[in-house]
């Protein structure tokens, strides 16, 4: 799935109301985003910069927000709080790749002593940038769990372990979500790497 768009469309029928401030323009958003029809991909990406996948030296942009489109640094996310919902940015550029749904990332930050052996190479400062795509039917990931380091799914539930490398705790989902290797540059936070992992549902 890492090498071709995930197919249009996610229900949402069990996605929560929104709620007043900054969560409701995320969940908004991310919700419009679910049922969004999806550009084709492939080769047609090396012509758009915006669908392309992450690059090693990507910053990362707000998706949504008051921010939107801004780079985001460490100093934004704090340990436990709610996932941050961001696209890869050339920033030479400041070209952010938000044509292509895969590219969806779910930042989530935890006491770097907190970090499994398998992640900490891949993090920055404690930060983890996971696939904000669920492995289930492919909606957006907005939400942490209310005990906290683990991510869910608002459209059916799915849940995953944080502190496990996007483990499946809860179904209906059964493959892990995947990470994208972090580093830290100054104040900033750097794609390093590809995707661990395939992205979204499995193939049919």
């Amino acid at each position: 799935m890492a090498d071709r768009e995930l197919e249009a469309g996610c229900p949402c029928a069990n996605a929560p109301q929104a709620e007043p401030g900054s969560r409701r323009a995320m969940l908004a958003a991310s919700l419009a985003l679910a049922v969004a029809p999806l550009v084709p991909g492939g080769a047609a990406a090396a012509d758009n910069p915006r669908r392309a996948k992450p690059q090693v030296g990507d910053g990362l942009a707000y998706m949504t927000g008051e921010k939107e489109g801004q780079q985001i640094t460490l100093a934004d996310l704090k340990v436990g709080g709610p996932p941050v919902l961001a696209y890869p940015m050339d920033v030479a550029t400041q070209t952010v790749r938000d044509g292509s749904r895969t590219n969806l990332l779910a930042l989530v930050k935890v006491a770097p002593d907190e970090l499994p052996e398998k992640l900490r190479s891949d993090a920055a400062d404690g930060v983890i940038a996971f696939s904000a795509i669920c492995t289930h039917y492919g909606c957006p990931i907005t939400e942490t769990h209310p005990t906290g380091g683990k991510l869910v799914c608002n459209c059916h539930g799915s849940t995953f372990d944080v502190l496990k490398n996007g483990e499946v705790v809860a179904g209906p989902a059964t493959r892990r979500l995947a990470h994208l290797p972090l580093k830290q540059a100054g104040s900033a936070l750097v794609v390093a790497g590809n995707f661990a992992g395939p992205l979204g549902p499995p193939q049919q």
